[in-house]
C-alpha cells in the first residue's frame, strides 16, 4: 500500500470563487480532506505520495505543499542546555 502524505492545497482568487467545485474536484484526484480554510484559501488533507502531482492539475489550484510539524519535547522531560 502506498504511503499518505498530509498536504496543503493553495487556490488561486478565481478558485476561492468556486471553492465547493475545487473542493470536488481535488477529492475527486483522491485527496481526503480535512479542512476547509475558506478565507486563507486553503485545503488541507491527505493522499497517495503518487497522486500528489494530479492535485496540480486541478483548475485553481495554484501549490501544493507538503505539511509540516513540529513536536516541543514534554514539558517535564529533559531539556537540552546550551
Amino acid at each position: 500500500m502506498e504511503a499518505e502524505h498530509e498536504v496543503i492545497v493553495s487556490v488561486t482568487e478565481e478558485g476561492v470563487a468556486r471553492l465547493d467545485q475545487v473542493v470536488t474536484e481535488l477529492r475527486a484526484t483522491g485527496l481526503t480532506v480535512r479542512e476547509v480554510l475558506a478565507p486563507l484559501g486553503m485545503v488541507t488533507g491527505m493522499i497517495r505520495a503518487g497522486a500528489v502531482a494530479a492535485l496540480l492539475d486541478v483548475p485553481g489550484v495554484l501549490d501544493v505543499e507538503h505539511a509540516r510539524s513540529y513536536q516541543l519535547p514534554p514539558e517535564n522531560g529533559p531539556r537540552e542546555r546550551r
